[in-house]
């Protein structure tokens, strides 16, 4: 993540992708006014645009591989609390004020979308592919 947000820098992007209303990653449609002074611009950050793209890349495939089976409605609140708790990196606490619930909910279904987001971006080591650092310790009474 924080390779990410630097590379949206280079490119004069916000460090911190915006969400939508829906948070959605899409980016709202930008205005034609300023195409002049855009075009020179990323002409100017031509270079860094490579590593963002595929580092915009792998963060939207993790990102849309977000879901709840169960519910849509429920797809786009595990997204919202990945994106506050992971990206944006608010508490636990501020998130429960923030939108109203629990302590328990939030923990449990952002934990679900970063687990999610990482196994989609080949982040998530499970326990079966690595070898034991310290074998556990076993107490015997004789």
């Amino acid at each position: 993540m924080t390779v990410y947000g630097a590379a949206r820098e280079k490119v004069g992007k916000n460090r911190m992708p915006k969400m939508t209303q829906s948070f959605s990653a899409m980016p709202a449609s930008t205005s034609s006014e300023y195409s002049g002074d855009a075009e020179r611009f990323m002409i100017e950050r031509e270079q860094f645009m490579p590593e963002y793209r595929e580092l915009h890349s792998i963060f939207g495939q993790g990102y849309f591989a977000i879901s709840n089976p169960l519910r849509q409605d429920a797809t786009d609140r595990r997204r919202q609390l990945f994106m506050l708790r992971y990206v944006y990196g608010h508490s636990v606490k501020e998130i429960c004020e923030q939108i109203y619930a629990g302590k328990s909910f939030v923990s449990e279904e952002s934990q679900k979308g970063f687990i999610q987001f990482c196994d989609k971006v080949g982040l998530l080591v499970h326990e079966e592919e690595t070898e034991r650092l310290v074998n556990p310790i076993t107490k015997s009474f004789e």
